[in-house]
């Protein structure tokens, strides 16, 4: 059975301290040096030191995901690739965001109904519930706050946009560079969720 964390619930999409941990490695600094610069002279501009650690673990985490391709090629990317980047870690390090992103975002995408509704996103809730004995255990709140989660993220990512009563599902355009490091990575699913094949 499927291990799965609600941990989503309590990060950030974290875009501009995502690419300014890329530049910092690109740049030959040490994790031990992000450190540093994270919790002791707060450069990623967080509320306390703890809040600045939980914020460099993450990202550590993160891009302890991606290969050095990534990290190579980011900078040349647009921003909204660099994003995407971002989401990927996320995709990565989370299996349950992973499945979401291609059980029901690439849907959208396959479908082209262009439009995301929040009873969407129950639904893929209530069928890992269903699945899962762990999701099965976790409370309403938590389900409503890692929905909320989610939404978040890929609204950060530039591929939802608000519209109330639904989200408008923005197809993504896709770096060919960055397709092509995905297929050499075997990051198959995490690529077919985004191309919506």
């Amino acid at each position: 059975m499927a291990k799965y964390s609600a941990h989503a619930v309590a990060v950030s999409f974290w875009y501009s301290e995502f690419s300014q941990v890329v530049d910092l490695l690109l740049n030959n600094e040490s994790w031990s040096d992000i450190k540093t610069k994270a919790v002791d002279d707060n450069y990623f501009k967080q509320s306390s030191k703890s809040r600045s650690l939980d914020v460099y673990q993450q990202l550590k985490l993160r891009l302890s995901t991606l290969d050095d391709g990534y990290l190579e090629l980011f900078p040349s990317l647009d921003i909204s690739n660099q994003k995407l980047v971002d989401l990927i870690s996320i995709m990565n390090l989370d299996s349950l965001f992973r499945e979401f992103m291609y059980e029901t975002f690439r849907n959208e995408l396959l479908l082209g109904d262009s439009k995301l509704y929040d009873y969407e996103v129950q639904s893929f809730f209530d069928r890992k519930q269903a699945e899962n004995d762990q999701v099965a255990g976790w409370t309403d709140e938590t389900i409503h706050r890692l929905s909320g989660s989610y939404l978040f993220f890929l609204r950060e990512a530039g591929l939802l946009k608000n519209n109330n009563e639904y989200d408008d599902v923005v197809r993504p355009l896709l770096d060919i560079r960055l397709q092509d490091i995905m297929r050499e990575q075997n990051n198959n699913v995490a690529l077919a969720s985004l191309l919506g094949r």
